[in-house]
């Protein structure tokens, strides 16, 4: 096999690689698209995403999240009560809670979950 056709091959595999992180990351919630008015930095919007297809997240579970890719120099763990502070000043005016879940974690009661989702996936 040439170097021509060996490109090809390993071209075409990335491509399908990269399909497949895009159809996880979807999955995840690190896809979601949230209005423009509500101000959200891209991990804010990646955290609401995960809360929204969860019924609970732990700091730990957004932590691997959020930050697998940077093991090398991981942020301290502290950084997710920042992100949910900053959530939920931002998403307050819009009715939208982030309970948290003493000891736990954080959640979005179910009854809002479903229904930001379908507003979200109408936007979409």
């Amino acid at each position: 096999m040439d170097h021509a056709s060996r490109l090809e091959i390993v071209e075409a595999e990335n491509d399908e690689l990269r399909e497949r992180v895009v159809q996880l990351e979807e999955l995840l919630g690190f896809r979601t698209l949230t209005p423009i008015e509500w101000g959200l930095t891209p991990k804010q919007a990646s955290v609401l995403g995960f809360l929204l297809n969860r019924p609970m997240a732990t700091k730990d579970e957004l932590m691997t999240a959020l930050y697998a890719l940077d093991v090398d120099d991981p942020p301290h763990q502290k950084i997710i009560d920042v992100f949910v502070c900053h959530l939920r000043r931002k998403l307050r005016p819009f009715g939208i809670e982030i309970r948290t879940v003493w000891g736990q974690g954080y959640a979005i009661d179910r009854p809002q979950r479903d229904e930001l989702k379908a507003q979200l996936g109408a936007a979409a």
